[in-house]
């Protein structure tokens, strides 16, 4: 496919350090039994030329010159946007101190795979990547984990890296599959011959869990686009259980929990919300509605990128107590959007969702009889008070609230993120694994 670099399935230019950190998880690369597809080990290694050319591409990015909007910008409470002096700051950083190969080398430590599956429904073609921690446990609990738009999956690296420090292949409760969500990053389809939907990327998702050998029963967990895709698969028979830490409400749900009493703390994140649906959302409305034209823009120079992703991961993350995310990690989902030509792919979910100036977001009904779990941070674009949660989901056997962490959750607050999920998937073992 001519949008994606060739990958070698290894890279030649790794420290020791890193091969033998790669070494010591290989054992969590073993693939469980009942396993219907082969996948195929891989590892990211994006040819020298194209990082020449971003660098190059960077360096001749001309920023607009000083003005009102652009000098009294600031991104962490929404007004105006990125600032000029942060992007000429963060163009520099680019430039002088941004190593690829060393994000590579952290993707590339844990075991990472390619499959092809085929949609039993109308017989499309996906190639998905997904990294993973598989269990050598007979009764290791099999959950994945689903990431949105400006991330990747890179954003559950750091809860990944506390379950290796945590557990071993042979103690592991969970088998762990984070996927690069269709059409995104590195997960695309040979032929697009037509438009991705969430009902068609959700049965994707499902096929891989399917053919890793977890028709029997897995569990769903996501935040932004994966919150959606979670929601759909909870009326797939093999996911039998979900957890979200990002829900949308329709305009019945919110008319139906007007009356219930929210705490003071979840009032703040209440209107929190509501700042953003009335003043942050501006960017999904031209995704949705100018999808071609939005990303043809952003893909002429990656600084442009640069301004509109990290708009959006500065703002919807927690910065009341220290700056987040850093500039490394911003220029790393920026870079992995800009080398693996995936941006213009990953605008299907706003054609669905937010196609409609001023419309609302379609209903996606997620299940009432499975098991639903939830986890609220304090800065998040869609909250869900537990008075709320109760009233709407009477399947709701876990609600977790922190004090720290925004939209990013698992990347901000992997402690945090990880004890909910482990609380969540003790709670539905027999659930998922048909104990009685």
């Amino acid at each position: 496919m001519e949008d994606l670099p060739t990958h070698p399935q290894s890279s030649s230019e790794r420290t020791d350090t890193a091969s033998k950190m790669a070494l010591n998880l290989s054992s969590f690369g073993a693939l469980p039994s009942g396993i219907l597809t082969q996948p195929t080990p891989f590892s990211l290694n994006v040819p020298m030329r194209d990082i020449h050319r971003l660098s190059a591409q960077v360096d001749q990015a001309n920023i607009g010159i000083p003005q009102y909007y652009n000098t009294h910008a600031n991104p962490v409470n929404g007004t105006y946007g990125v600032s000029r002096s942060w992007l000429l700051d963060a163009q520099e950083t680019w430039l002088t101190d941004f190593d690829w190969r060393a994000q590579e080398e952290r993707q590339n430590k844990f075991p990472n795979f390619r499959i092809n599956v085929t949609l039993p429904s109308d017989g499309q073609v996906f190639d998905l990547h997904f990294a993973a921690l598989f269990s050598k446990r007979d009764d290791a609990i099999p959950i994945t984990l689903l990431h949105g738009w400006p991330g990747s999956w890179m954003e559950f690296i750091p809860v990944m890296e506390l379950l290796v420090e945590k557990y071993t292949a042979d103690t592991l409760p969970y088998h762990v599959v984070v996927p690069s969500i269709p059409d995104y990053g590195l997960s695309f389809r040979p032929e697009e011959a037509k438009e991705l939907t969430m009902a068609t990327a959700g049965e994707a998702i499902n096929t891989l869990m399917v053919q890793l050998g977890f028709g029997t029963g897995y569990v769903a967990q996501g935040g932004d686009v994966g919150s959606f895709l979670s929601q759909v698969l909870s009326h797939h028979d093999e996911c039998k259980a979900y957890h979200l830490n990002m829900f949308f409400m329709t305009s019945e749900q919110q008319a139906s929990v007007a009356n219930l009493t929210i705490t003071p703390a979840e009032q703040e994140k209440v209107d929190y919300a509501a700042a953003w649906a009335t003043t942050g959302n501006a960017y999904a409305v031209e995704h949705g509605t100018r999808p071609s034209t939005i990303s043809l823009v952003l893909q002429t120079n990656p600084v442009a990128m640069l301004a509109w992703m990290g708009e959006k991961l500065i703002e919807w993350s927690d910065n009341r107590h220290s700056p987040f995310p850093s500039i490394d990690i911003i220029l790393s989902f920026v870079s992995y959007y800009w080398l693996t030509n995936s941006y213009a792919r990953s605008m299907w979910a706003y054609s669905e969702l937010t196609s409609v100036v001023g419309g609302e977001l379609p209903p996606y009904n997620p299940s009432l009889t499975k098991p639903m779990g939830y986890s609220c941070f304090p800065v998040e674009i869609a909250t869900l008070p537990e008075s709320w949660a109760r009233h709407l989901f009477p399947n709701l056997v876990f609600y977790g609230v922190h004090d720290k962490g925004g939209h990013f959750a698992a990347l901000q607050a992997p402690e945090a993120f990880l004890s909910d999920i482990e609380q969540f998937l003790a709670a539905v073992k027999d659930d998922v694994l048909g104990q009685a």
